[in-house]
């Protein structure tokens, strides 16, 4: 049996015009973490995690000295290692190794260096990470999100106007499309050397936050 209301009930759903609008803004970093650290090697696992222990509370204090205070320094982890060597397929004790690493918090760029410096003349000898961050990413977000639904406004207009039609309004949906902040992150792990102790340059770079939505429009 035929439904003429179904026959035009298909034809308005064909008639959408769907887009993508995407936004983005730049924001300057006022977090600033980086994860360093301690590691020692030795015959005797006590004496090594003394010696371990012994630079790991100079490091806090040369920190506190340039002003960093202790509960801007969390540990991230401790771990304690047995070395073995293989030798004729025997494992034998060599040593122990322990590492230390702190996560350190700065609200202020130009200080990493002089962190990096003072945990150095401290005896730290290992480096994990330095990461930029915003302290609150959702005003810079929702900033971008408005870019993003504006920029599907947009091109959803110029569409209808390229194939002679129009817009029907308001759009029938505006679906925020999920995306996370971008932040700025060196991961690969490194020793520090003793360049670190002459305060090194530390540059950051903004961070980029992004917003997209799927605008839905029909049209006549």
């Amino acid at each position: 049996m035929y439904f003429p209301q179904n026959r035009n009930a298909l034809e308005e759903s064909r008639k959408r015009i769907t887009v993508v609008g995407e936004g983005e803004v730049t924001a300057t970093p006022d977090i600033i973490q980086i994860t360093l650290g301690v590691r020692t090697e030795g015959e005797s696992a006590s004496e090594t995690i003394q010696k371990n222990a012994r630079i790991a509370n100079q490091i806090i204090q040369n920190l506190e000295n340039i002003g960093v205070p202790q509960e801007k320094l969390e540990t991230k982890s401790y771990n304690v290692r047995p070395m073995y060597d293989y030798i004729d397929g025997k494992s034998i004790l060599r040593g122990y190794e322990v590492e230390h690493l702190f996560e350190v918090t700065m609200t202020d760029v130009t200080q990493v260096g002089e962190v990096l410096g003072a945990s150095a003349e401290a005896g730290a000898n290992v480096i994990q990470g330095l990461q930029f961050k915003i302290a609150n990413p959702l005003n810079y977000y929702l900033q971008a999100l408005s870019i993003a639904v504006q920029s599907g406004i947009q091109k959803a207009s110029h569409i209808a106007n390229q194939i002679g039609v129009t817009l029907n309004q308001p759009p029938i949906s505006v679906t925020e499309i999920s995306e996370q902040p971008v932040s700025v992150y060196q991961a690969e792990g490194k020793v520090l050397s003793t360049a670190y102790a002459a305060t090194p340059p530390i540059t950051t770079q903004d961070l980029v936050i992004r917003a997209s939505v799927t605008v839905v429009y029909s049209y006549i």
